[in-house]
This record gives structure tokens, C-alpha cells and sequence, in this order.
């Protein structure tokens, strides 16, 4: 009999084909990225997969315009909101800050030709733009919130999955490897709820870490199971814990009972 494969052999679970909205099946979505305006990338597999740049000298690397948008619209799902994901499969962790990822009500094409500004080294700075990651950062509109860092749980040198849900009470949910990291409701905090009826477009910003990631362009939003799904590694470690723990407790039982012993004999 095989073994069921682990985390640590799959890296990232695969996403599902279908989901379940609020009023039944969603059909999966395909989505790629646009080849202008992007910053110092590279796109390759017909838009899909997204390759971070060589840093330029001369310029502070945070000034450098690092993101990327999708060449479409993102499809409103019917009872869930707009939503995609990609997978990661190359980053460097020892780098103060990963990615962003979220969405921008920008049209990519006002951003783009001769006539336009250049594009803001921070993704965030793009007007009427929601993007979550950075280091402890979520930018709304321009607004910068403070949150808790989404990336703490990641393993060095394992793939990993993020997609992002803007989601139909005008929040944005994000999720890493099908479990949601981070909820913002934009209404708690004083700012605007995100309109779904206007178009919205992808965008990811490879600022950090981030080195080769892909677009899983048949993914729909998790589950409510998947999205609360407890991670399994942490199950390991907490076993782990409280094994050394009944290791302690035995030792110190065996000491306990030496000591006794000992005084028996003197």
C-alpha cells in the first residue's frame, strides 16, 4: 500500500476544478497577465508565468517598478466575488519582504504609452488599488494598514500557493495554500467597501522575495472547509511539543525516583 503523500512531498495543495458559491457550481476561470505596463519582469508560457528581473543599478531597488496585471478583467463568481491565485515556486525568504497581491480598479491601459507616468515602485501607490503582503502591510486606495504578517508560516525552499478574493461584502479575503491568512474589512477600518460592480484587474507585485511564480488559471475560491483547514505541520509540531514534554515529565520522573533510591542506600 503507497503512503498518502505529505505536505512536505506536495509542497502546496492542488487546487479544486469546482467550487461551490452561494448559489451552487462556479465554473473554473482563466486568466494571464498583460506584456505593458509591467515593471522589470519577464512573461513567459503565453502570459501566465511571471519571472522577477535583474535589479538595476543606480536605483534604489523599492523605487523599481516590480508589478504585474492581468490583461483582462478578473470574472466575478456569482455568490463569491473576484479570485485568483498562482502558485509560487521559487522565492527568497531571507528578504524583509516577499510579495503583494490583490487587485486595482485602474485600467492596466491608462498606465501604459509614452504620454503615461511611470510606474510607482510600490504596487499600493497605484490609484484605487487593493494589495495585501509586504512586510505587515495592506494598501487601500492609497491607505496603508498594518497587519499581521501573512508569510510568517512559510517553509524556506517549499512551494506554496496564495490566491486573493474580492469578496462580495466589498473586503478582500486572502488565502495561502487554500487556508485564509488574512480577512480586511475595509468598513472597520473607515474606508470605503470595494466596489464589485466596476471592473477590477489582477496585479501582483514581485517587491521582495518573490523570483518565479504561476498563474493557476483553472483555480476557484476555496471552500469554507478549505479556507479553515488547520495546518498540518502545525499538528506535527504541537505533537512534537507535548512529546517532549511527556519526555521531560519521564526524565524527571526517573530522576525523582533515583534520588529516592539513593537516600534509601545512604
Amino acid at each position: 500500500q503507497g503512503s498518502r503523500p505529505t505536505q512536505d512531498s506536495h509542497c502546496a495543495p492542488p487546487p479544486r476544478l469546482l467550487g461551490l458559491s452561494g448559489r451552487g457550481l462556479v465554473s473554473a476561470m482563466s486568466i494571464k497577465f498583460r506584456e505593458e505596463p509591467k515593471g522589470a519582469l519577464e512573461l513567459k508560457h503565453g502570459g501566465t508565468q511571471i519571472l522577477r528581473g535583474k535589479r538595476e543599478t543606480g536605483q534604489l531597488f523599492r523605487n523599481q517598478p516590480k508589478m504585474a496585471f492581468s490583461a483582462d478583467p478578473v470574472r466575478k463568481l456569482a455568490g463569491r466575488g473576484c479570485w485568483f491565485e498562482m502558485r509560487v515556486d521559487d522565492f527568497a525568504g531571507g528578504e524583509i519582504t516577499l510579495m503583494a497581491i490583490g487587485f486595482t480598479a485602474t485600467d492596466p491601459e491608462s498606465l501604459a504609452g509614452e504620454e503615461a507616468e511611470p510606474l510607482p515602485g510600490c504596487a499600493g501607490d497605484v490609484e484605487k488599488t487593493y494589495v495585501c503582503g509586504y512586510a505587515r502591510s495592506l494598501f487601500w486606495e492609497g491607505e496603508r494598514i498594518q497587519i499581521d504578517p501573512i508569510f510568517k508560516k512559510l517553509k524556506p525552499c517549499k512551494i506554496f500557493t496564495i490566491g486573493a478574493l474580492a469578496n462580495v461584502s466589498g473586503g478582500m479575503d486572502v488565502f495561502i495554500n487554500r487556508r485564509l491568512v488574512h480577512s480586511f474589512d475595509p468598513s472597520a477600518a473607515g474606508l470605503e467597501r470595494l466596489d464589485l460592480d466596476q471592473p477590477l484587474w489582477a496585479v501582483v507585485d514581485c517587491c521582495g522575495g518573490l523570483k518565479k511564480a504561476v498563474l493557476i488559471t483553472d483555480s476557484v475560491p476555496p471552500t469554507p472547509e478549505e479556507a479553515a483547514a488547520p495546518e498540518e505541520e502545525d499538528e506535527g509540531a504541537d505533537k512534537g511539543q507535548k512529546g517532549e514534554e511527556g519526555d521531560g515529565e519521564a526524565q524527571a520522573g526517573e530522576e525523582a525516583a533515583a534520588e529516592e533510591a539513593a537516600a534509601e542506600e545512604a
